[in-house]
Order: structure tokens, then C-alpha cells, then sequence
């Protein structure tokens, strides 16, 4: 668990100014307890997770990026909903994109606290790039990430809060997501030990051919990459990303194959 006054938060943003980027990915919902953890959904907890996020706004400066990326908590209309952020020095946040996928297991009954926000798989230009969200299981449904490299994105943000043993699962979606976009991707994981949970760190940068150009780890907590919008525009008219997309009028399966 961390808060932005911690020990924690001062090591991360001490290793994020030394890295001096112009964008900055924080993990998933990073600050406070895992929440979902739990299966009985607590309103004070909740308000008091999101109230932790807003008070890390300010903070966000410390980290030494005029662009930083995440993911709060917050209400929409009276719903309980996860939303990705641009916070840029000059301006402030700006919102971008909702979870709109969520799993309901042991660990994970983020169903039962989270409700999909308004469906906007969008993209923001930002910093001169093209720059859109996938927030954690958002990742493991490649028709979106398809969607963000026929609008033209250059860069997908990957937050993510996920366990030690499925790390593997998470790799191949994220490189999966670079191939069928020719985008890049990135992504940062919460880490350490809650309860009987154990969050399995590591965050990727990966190129739009799908290989791992960098990869955080217990003894590096902040990596950083070169990104070229014209690697991306390569990518984007080979394959797979040039193979034209079902017609319109097909839009189920076959009854029997």
C-alpha cells in the first residue's frame, strides 16, 4: 500500500526524476488499500481510497514528469467507476477513458465495487503523441486495442493491479496488444504484499512489433524508452495490422463450425 507521503512514494519519485521522462505511468488505483480484496463492498472505504487519490494530485509534480498517466477511482453520475487520467504539469487532469472490463473472483470482486463508466475508447494527443487507455482486464480484449491503432494511436497505457502468478498471462496480452495495433505499449503493475495477496510488479514497454524494450523489476522500479511516431506509422500497414477487418453485416458466429 502506498500514500504519496511515504517512503514508498519518495523512492518512486526519486527514481522517476533520475529517469527524466516525458511521460510517467503509475500502476493501477496506486494509492490506499487494494479495496477489492474484500467482497462486501464498504461505501466509507471506497470514499476514503478516492479521497487518497485526490490528495496525490499535487504530488504528482514530484515525480519530475510534465506528463503523468493513470488511474483513480472516483464517481460518475452516482457510479462507482475506475477512470484513466492525463495529468500535464501546465493544465492539470483531464479525463480519459473508463474501465469497462472487471473481474469477480477471490482478490478480485472489483464487479461488485466498480460499474462501467461511459464506453469511450478514445485517444488524446498528448505531449505529441497519440495516447490511449487500457485499464488492467481492458488489456485481455485486443478488438479495442485494434480500435486504437485504426484511429492512429502511437502509445497504449496499461495500469494494472495483478498477482504474482498470472505475470505471464499479462506479458502476452500486453505484446499481443503492440502486434494487432502497431502501437506501443505500456504498462505498470502494483507490487508488493496485502493480506494474503501478492501484487506481481513488474511494468513493460513494448515496441510495436510486440518486443519488450524495457522491463521494470524488484532492483529497477522505474525503466524508460524511446517512443517514434514513425515506428508506430511502420507498423500499422504491415502485418497484422493491414488485414481488413469482417464485414460489417458479420457480426456473430456461425451457429454451428
Amino acid at each position: 500500500m502506498m500514500t504519496p507521503q511515504d517512503a514508498g512514494w519518495a523512492s518512486l519519485a526519486a527514481d522517476a526524476r533520475d529517469a527524466k521522462a516525458d511521460m510517467f505511468l503509475l500502476n493501477e488505483m496506486p494509492f490506499g488499500p487494494w479495496l477489492c480484496a474484500n467482497r462486501e463492498p464498504d461505501f466509507d472505504d471506497l470514499v476514503a481510497v478516492q479521497r487518497l487519490h485526490e490528495q496525490a494530485v499535487p504530488h504528482y509534480a514530484d515525480l519530475g514528469a510534465p506528463v503523468v498517466l493513470g488511474s483513480h477511482p472516483i464517481f460518475e453520475e452516482g457510479a462507482s467507476v475506475v477512470e484513466g487520467f492525463v495529468w500535464e504539469s501546465t493544465s492539470g487532469i483531464t479525463p480519459a477513458h473508463t474501465k469497462q472490463f472487471f473481474p469477480h473472483e477471490e482478490g478480485w470482486y472489483e464487479a461488485l465495487w466498480f460499474e462501467r463508466g461511459e464506453r469511450a475508447f478514445d485517444m488524446m494527443e498528448v505531449g505529441g503523441l497519440n495516447v490511449a487507455f487500457l485499464i488492467c482486464t481492458d488489456i485481455m480484449f485486443n478488438e479495442w486495442a485494434r480500435h486504437y491503432g485504426r484511429l492512429g494511436a502511437d502509445v497504449i497505457v496499461v495500469p494494472r493491479a495483478t498477482p504474482v502468478s498470472t505475470l505471464h498471462r499479462w506479458r502476452t496480452a500486453v505484446q499481443m496488444a503492440a502486434v494487432v495495433s502497431g502501437c506501443y505499449v505500456a504498462s505498470s503493475n502494483r507490487a508488493g504484499e496485502e493480506g494474503d495477496l501478492t501484487f506481481g510488479g513488474l511494468g513493460w514497454i513494448v515496441d510495436p512489433s510486440g518486443v519488450v524494450i524495457a522491463e521494470t523489476s524488484a532492483d529497477e522500479q522505474v525503466v524508460a524508452a524511446e517512443v517514434y511516431r514513425s515506428v508506430s506509422d511502420h507498423a500499422k500497414r504491415e502485418y497484422p495490422c493491414y488485414v481488413e477487418d469482417l464485414p460489417a453485416e458479420v457480426d456473430a458466429l456461425p451457429d454451428e463450425l
